[in-house]
């Protein structure tokens, strides 16, 4: 049963509209839309949260505040904290193996390649957790991987950055309040751009 849910991204707000945040912008569209506040974790934890109460169970909704090749000791920090298991978290974060357009939902697997990801499955000794991938591809031709990650989302892909947004949104909500299985049978069918920017909530989150 996931009772957290945790957004990878770089700390600092020359890193804040990145494509590498995409998880931590989910999570902020999140707490805007449940007119939640992230607060510091205690003693100089190394993550933000806001926490609600959602299908009759405490709901955590968190950001690291490492950069995102120690993202692991966040997710530690989270489990320890809550007393929660590694299957009660949902890692959300980006994937330059998607285009923009299209999320992914999974139960377990590798990093495949995700430095933020391969330093949670380190840290919690287990790939055992659900994961959320929101793509930021395709890759511009002939920029490195990690300079493209970088990058922050261009002027023409920003309505589609919120309707992924709103979609995640919806996505978080179903696997909450149904399941993993629900949620994937729901939203990983849809195809490269079969989100509609035209059905984006009309609050959207403002990228500057």
């Amino acid at each position: 049963m996931i009772n957290t849910i945790l957004g990878l991204g770089n700390p600092g707000k020359q890193y804040q509209r990145n494509r590498h945040n995409f998880g931590q912008m989910l999570i902020e569209r999140i707490v805007e839309r449940l007119n939640l506040t992230l607060k510091p974790g205690r003693n100089r934890s190394a993550f933000t949260y806001a926490e609600t109460n959602v299908a009759d169970r405490t709901v955590y909704f968190c950001k690291n505040t490492t950069y995102m090749n120690e993202s692991g000791l966040s997710a530690w920090q989270i489990l320890m904290k809550l007393n929660h298991e590694a299957a009660d978290l949902l890692v959300v974060y980006d994937d330059i193996d998607l285009p923009l357009g299209r999320i992914r939902l999974r139960e377990k697997g590798s990093a495949g390649g995700h430095r933020g990801l391969r330093s949670v499955i380190e840290a919690l000794a287990t790939s055992e957790f659900p994961r959320l991938r929101l793509g930021i591809g395709p890759q511009d031709e002939g920029v490195p991987s990690e300079d493209f990650v970088l990058t922050d989302f261009r002027p023409m892909e920003k309505k589609l950055v919120m309707a992924v947004l709103d979609a995640s949104y919806d996505c978080v909500m179903t696997i909450i309040e149904k399941g993993i299985r629900p949620a994937m049978e729901q939203f990983n069918r849809r195809d490269p751009g079969e989100i509609d920017i035209m059905t984006a909530t009309q609050k959207p989150i403002i990228l500057t």
